[in-house]
């Protein structure tokens, strides 16, 4: 009874919040659709299949690009929902009322719609695939409902917990703890009463092992144009929120058991964007799977109030049509690469009027990929597997490196291919590999160039060379460090601003977690 009410007053809260976000006025409205939005789309036929698109069909080289966006980059995108579990159930197929025209639902909807989690929902919106271990990114506040909830259980369970270790702890320190017999009758005492108070045996009797707390988000793959499942995803399935970054409105979510056909998109650069550039957008507005809408930048280096409160710099302003459904899909490039994700709009009516916005795909990315990274480290760590090695350097972003490149060439243009190849050192972790004290000790913490006496890699110094490969820019770096495990022996050959060259042995450490 104590979570019921806990949980009540948590989502009642963030329904106010959600309420607000849509106004009939005219003001700024995240483009995620709430459960109680509804959308059908048994009607929806495709007039040209897309085996029937050939050249007679006159299409212009910018149609043509679009129709190849849509066919390769729409597979990957996803519905993502969310569900507050009902007490005492279990998630199975929910039961549908008929169509509002009171028509029967066929075989091809059921078949449509099979597996749809049962409980109180809580939002939806779209996201799409960025690694093929089945890694999702979506925006925040598509599931902040269900992310709050959890950690309010988890809060409050850990509340408890920590009540009834305190409490034996400190009988343990009185006189009566040394009697053993008399603590475990205490000890039973307290954990039954704690127990009984918190409810929280009640909760674990309502929940399952494998999924034991009360919101659980789901995505679903949705249909290709002859309205067949791609690669027979379109059953719900249910995911992890493996960590949020509310500052940039973000979520990275994991499939729990995902399949073995995703196909990531990939990340082109956000800050070489141009004022009038074709742009797409792909999601789920209204429940409407793959959606393709297109439009222009409208407008660069916007600031935007994310869910958090907090300012988002350099957000994208576009006028491809976003609709509530559509946060946490792709903003694409016509060349298919990924330069935003779609999170909100500027409206009078709670859809697009043209004004919508996407954050930068540079810092989704940068964020996103960390969280990525460590995640697939703390799942090898659990199968005592070796991770990925880590060498504990920071190394210049693509945008910097060419600033760098012309500074080290200076003048001397007729010589500048080449000049400054490899991967420019920014800083150097005081916990990195590189760097142990004289008792073999680490520092932590980050230092700088003045700071280092006899290291091997300094500030501003290029890696030139991992092993026998060449390294070309940060990139080829990153690339050929990924490869890396714990413990793994590797040489690299560094360059300093005057041109000197040395070769550095280290054996890469585990990733900080």
């Amino acid at each position: 009874m104590t979570v019921a009410l806990l949980l009540f007053i948590l989502l009642s809260r963030a329904a106010v919040a959600f309420r607000c976000a849509a106004p009939t006025r005219q003001g700024v409205a995240f483009a995620s659709k709430l459960a109680s939005s509804s959308g059908d789309t048994s009607d929806v036929t495709v007039s040209v299949r897309a085996s029937e698109l050939d050249d007679s069909l006159g299409l212009t080289p910018e149609e043509r690009a679009v129709v190849n966006v849509h066919r390769v980059c729409s597979k990957s995108v996803v519905y993502v929902t969310s569900v507050l579990k009902p007490m005492g159930g279990s998630i199975s197929e929910r039961s549908r009322q008929p169509l509002a025209r009171g028509r029967e639902e066929d075989d091809e909807e059921r078949r449509r719609r099979q597996k749809l989690p049962r409980g109180m929902a809580l939002g939806s919106g779209s996201g799409f695939v960025v690694d093929s271990a089945g890694y999702i990114v979506t925006n925040y506040h598509v599931i902040q409902r269900a992310y709050e909830a959890n950690m309010a259980i988890i809060q409050y369970d850990t509340f408890w917990n920590g009540l009834a270790s305190n409490t034996t702890k400190r009988i343990k320190d009185s006189p009566i703890g040394g009697d053993s017999k008399m603590m475990d009758n205490f000890q039973s005492i307290i954990n039954g009463t704690v127990s009984a108070i918190s409810g929280r045996d009640t909760l674990l009797n309502e929940t399952s092992s494998s999924d034991s707390l009360p919101a659980q988000v789901y995505v679903r793959f949705g249909t290709d144009g002859d309205g067949d499942a791609i690669g027979g995803l379109a059953s719900y399935r249910q995911c992890d929120i493996v960590d949020v970054v509310k500052e940039l409105d973000v979520a990275v979510l994991k499939i729990s058991d995902p399949p073995p056909s995703l196909k990531p998109l990939t990340y082109g650069s956000s800050s070489d964007l141009l004022v009038g550039q074709s742009l797409l957008a792909i999601g789920n507005p209204f429940g409407l799977d793959r959606t393709i809408t297109a439009g222009l930048v409208s407008a660069l280096g916007r600031s935007v109030t994310g869910v958090a409160g907090n300012e988002i710099k350099n957000c994208i302003q576009t006028d491809a049509a976003i609709n509530p459904g559509n946060s946490g899909g792709p903003l694409l490039t016509l060349n298919g690469k990924v330069v935003g994700v779609n999170t909100m709009i500027v409206t009078t009516s709670g859809s697009s009027a043209g004004i919508g916005f996407a954050v930068p795909g540079d810092y989704v990315k940068e964020r996103t990929d960390l969280i990525v990274e460590l995640d697939k480290e703390r799942q090898l760590r659990l199968v005592k597997r070796k991770g990925r090695g880590w060498l504990g350097v920071e190394v210049a972003t693509s945008s910097l490196e060419e600033s760098l490149r012309k500074r080290l060439a200076g003048s001397n243009t007729s010589n500048a291919d080449g000049i400054g190849a490899g991967a420019f050192v920014m800083a150097v972790a005081a916990n990195s590999p590189l760097i142990h004290n004289q008792d073999g000790t680490q520092d932590t913490g980050v230092i700088n160039a003045a700071s280092l006496v006899n290291g091997s890699v300094e500030i501003g110094d290029r890696i030139i060379m991992v092993g026998g490969k060449d390294i070309s820019n940060g990139k080829e770096f990153a690339n050929e460090m990924k490869k890396k495990v714990d413990g793994e022996q590797i040489t690299l050959t560094v360059e300093n601003v005057e041109g000197d060259k040395r070769v550095v042995y280290v054996a890469l450490g585990s990733i900080p977690l």
